[in-house]
């Protein structure tokens, strides 16, 4: 019996058994087909915030605002399109991609049902650095992380690192030492205490 006719046979066998699952494949399919449109709605978006984005950072942009006695901040650019900053960041940086290398978007919807900003990011990020270790050896992937927000470090710039499984590790400068050293003090006062 091959898979479709066992998963058919399954889901008729739940559908004659249990009440709840009346419509539930196609509600399934239905959240699936609204992921993906989701993430193809958010790449045009993102293109847009971009372009969007450049213009008000630009001389002419900036002009303008003045012209039109607008004042405004970073903050209350990013407050106009309602996202928290690091998902601002990422919409940003998807309108950069999709606006200069928009096969790679391509390419991570033909790799995965399970689309998003973030992911898409992350493998346009991971393809780049494959295709230069495909020379020269694996790929690593991430092991351990650390990150410290700037709030933390009372600082204008937070700090983070990474543990490879090849060893290495990112994101090494004095700031996220300072901070990895702070937060093993107060955990062994607390162990101690």
């Amino acid at each position: 019996m091959i898979m479709s006719q066992i998963n058919r046979n399954f889901e008729e066998l739940l559908e004659n058994n249990v009440q709840e699952f009346s419509g539930a494949m196609a509600l399934n399919s239905d959240v699936q087909g609204m992921v993906k449109n989701t993430f193809d709605v958010q790449v045009k978006l993102s293109l847009k915030m971009h372009l969007t984005y450049q213009w008000w950072k630009s001389a002419e942009g900036k002009q303008a605002m003045e012209y039109a006695g607008i004042v405004m901040t970073t903050e209350d650019f990013r407050d106009i399109w309602g996202y928290k900053k690091a998902f601002f960041s990422e919409m940003i940086n998807l309108g950069k991609l999709r606006e200069s290398e928009s096969n790679k978007i391509s390419e991570y919807k033909q790799s995965t049902e399970n689309r998003s900003v973030r992911g898409c990011l992350k493998f346009a990020k991971d393809g780049a650095e494959s295709d230069e270790e495909s020379e020269g050896g694996e790929s690593s992937t991430t092991l351990m992380t650390f990150s410290a927000k700037a709030e933390a470090l009372e600082s204008d710039k937070g700090a983070s690192l990474r543990l490879l499984s090849d060893g290495k590790i990112e994101g090494v400068n004095e700031r996220s030492i300072e901070a990895l050293e702070m937060l093993l003090a107060k955990a062994k006062e607390q162990f101690n205490a």
